[in-house]
């Protein structure tokens, strides 16, 4: 999927290059497509940034295409008028059927401003390119800048919430970024109280021990997972409810199993639907995740946060919320995945992610409980 991305881009290098880029900004825009195919995550970095569009444009229609593995969540947000799926697969001759089939339904629509949240993916330039929308915006990668008529530097040492941002500064919109928390919802409140209930737990710890299938090598790992479990209920004697995908079952079970007092376990895998997980974290005194869409669900919302990182970097994806602990060791290798890099293998042996559970557990400890041990 990479390599094909790659040589889209190497094409529309080519076959766009010389055309020179048309700068028609307006002060209206009656349908806006916003675009971000992957990453629950940068979704809710880029929520508030949703309404902003909306402040400024209060007429404007908004479109927002993102992947399929993202349905249910962007529906909730009052501002976007409709959500459009593009259904990932590996059969690469239904990715361009598909491709073409969302084409020819965004043509129709006549299009005013395309924005292009994607950070480093060929073929949504092209796309945004081929919707014939007379504005484009979107980032100066290799080889995209060429299918746009306004592009932003691509700037490494940004937070990815100051580079999302930086996309709508030439539609004037220029206010500094923060967090939108998203509002109750009531039905899913009442199902997250009642599965509580149902297990007697009130004040509880989260634990997300999963990440994005395609970055599996981003998790701390299960062992240290287990030992934090065991030292967390024997000092705090607090419940652990364990979150995550289908696909993470036998990762959340292989954890569970090892740990000592399981009567202090719930293990919530799979039960829940994005919503349902939303309102969960806003219950938790704490989440404890790897870097994956959680952690910035968890910043939005306000709540005590541990995160981990290692082959990227929290100055460009951590958590923004001051009560949160990131761990990083910043090595001469790391971080190794960016724009035009992929790390397939590791020679250090993912030394990156090398935290004892003993030290996470004392800055826990020392930054979240008092001396009662209780919760601050």
């Amino acid at each position: 999927m990479r390599s094909t991305d790659i040589l889209i881009g190497k094409f529309c290098n080519l076959a766009f290059s010389l055309k020179k880029p048309k700068i028609t900004p307006k002060d209206y825009y009656a349908k806006i497509l916003l675009i971000k195919l992957w990453g629950l995550g940068n979704l809710t970095v880029i929520w508030p940034l949703i309404n902003r569009i909306k402040e400024k444009y209060p007429d404007s229609s908004i479109f927002f295409l993102t992947f399929g593995m993202n349905r249910g969540f962007l529906e909730r947000n009052k501002n976007i008028d409709r959500v459009i799926y593009f259904d990932f697969t590996e059969n690469i001759v239904r990715i361009i059927a598909r491709f073409f089939y969302l084409l020819a339904i965004l043509r129709k629509e006549k299009l005013d401003l395309v924005v292009n949240f994607e950070t480093f993916n060929n073929a949504s330039a092209l796309f945004s390119y081929l919707t014939g929308a007379p504005d484009r915006i979107g980032l100066n990668n290799k080889y995209e800048k060429v299918m746009y008529t306004h592009w932003i530097q691509q700037d490494g040492s940004l937070h990815i919430s100051g580079l999302f941002q930086n996309l709508l500064k030439p539609i004037g919109i220029n206010s500094m970024y923060s967090y939108s928390c998203f509002e109750e919802a009531a039905q899913e409140k009442k199902t997250i109280e009642h599965i509580l209930g149902e297990h007697g737990v009130d004040n509880f710890i989260c634990i997300h021990p999963g990440t994005s299938e395609n970055f599996l090598h981003k998790r701390w790992g299960h062992k240290n997972f287990v030992e934090l479990s065991n030292r967390l209920i024997e000092k705090y004697n607090l419940p652990l409810v364990f979150t995550g995908t289908q696909k993470e079952e036998g990762l959340v079970k292989g954890i569970i199993a090892q740990v000592s007092n399981k009567n202090k376990i719930v293990n919530l895998t799979s039960r829940l639907d994005i919503w349902e997980f939303i309102e969960l974290l806003r219950r938790a005194a704490l989440l404890i995740s790897n870097d994956t869409g959680p952690v910035h669900i968890a910043a939005a919302l306000g709540i005590n946060l541990v995160s981990f990182y290692g082959l990227t970097s929290p100055g460009r994806y951590g958590p923004l919320n001051k009560n949160s602990i990131v761990f990083y060791h910043n090595l001469n290798c790391s971080p190794c995945i960016s724009a035009d890099y992929r790390n397939p293998k590791c020679k250090n042996k993912f030394m990156c992610l090398d935290f004892s559970p003993r030290e996470v557990f004392y800055k826990i400890s020392g930054n979240f409980f008092n001396g009662r041990n209780k919760f601050n």
